[in-house]
């Protein structure tokens, strides 16, 4: 078999619908230059179609006519880079997803290990924040919540006091080793704003807290946040108030 046939091949074998860039296909390490030529002759001939610079897919057949990707894989285009995690959703389109908030955002965030960047994506518009935490499959749902602990007095159309009645909910889901994963990485990269709401939250819960979380703030400072003391009665513990 050519390396065009095996190019072809390749290409075919993505499903529709499933948005890919040049160096998605195996060949394309060994002959980057045919790569890059067969799909522009697929595009031409109106069999792909081009999303974005380097990034393209087959359109789904509806009853009318080509469909676009669907928002979950333009964002999935976004958040993997050859194959590779280096995303995550954040910001308000993830506090609306928890129920923290009700309003829904035109522009999705993701946290990126890149840089800053704005696209628009079919009909969707996103935006990259960067952040220096080393992103992994097994570690975005806590870096959610975490990041939702980090922005709760900044979330629209929301209630300190429910926000994180709310949070606690997903924290007591979580297995022990995941709430423990998650104390390091609050511990880690988190101000101690979010290391002392987690404090409070593990508790208030009867969850296990290790010496190193309160060992890591300092004892004269005190975090504002409105806390209803009738709610979070624990919350002196950690000097929030």
């Amino acid at each position: 078999m050519n390396i065009t046939q095996t190019i072809q091949n390749n290409i075919e074998g993505i499903p529709a619908g499933k948005i890919f860039s040049y160096q998605d296909l195996p060949c394309y390490f060994e002959s980057s230059s045919a790569v890059i030529k067969a799909i522009g002759r697929m595009v031409i001939d109106k069999k792909i179609e081009r999303l974005s610079k380097g990034k393209f897919y087959f359109p789904k057949k509806g009853k009318f006519g080509s469909r676009k990707p669907s928002d979950g894989e333009l964002i999935r285009s976004v958040t993997y880079k050859n194959g590779c995690l280096c995303g995550y959703v954040t910001g308000p389109s993830l506090y609306n997803k928890l129920g923290l908030t009700t309003q829904i955002p035109r522009t999705i965030t993701l946290a990126s290990n890149g840089g800053r960047q704005k696209k628009e994506l079919g009909t969707i518009r996103i935006k990259t924040v960067a952040t220096s935490i080393p992103i992994k499959e097994e570690d975005v749902t806590l870096l959610q919540y975490l990041d939702a602990l980090k922005d709760i007095k900044k979330i629209p159309d929301s209630d300190t006091n429910l926000s994180l009645k709310i949070i606690s909910r997903y924290i007591l889901k979580l297995s022990v080793s995941e709430q423990e994963r998650m104390v390091k990485l609050a511990e880690t990269y988190y101000r101690p704003q979010v290391r002392a709401l987690i404090g409070l939250l593990f508790t208030s819960f009867n969850l296990s807290v290790p010496r190193s979380l309160s060992l890591s703030l300092n004892p004269t400072t005190t975090y504002k946040l409105n806390l209803k003391e009738s709610k979070w009665p624990r919350a002196k513990q950690w000097n929030i108030k």
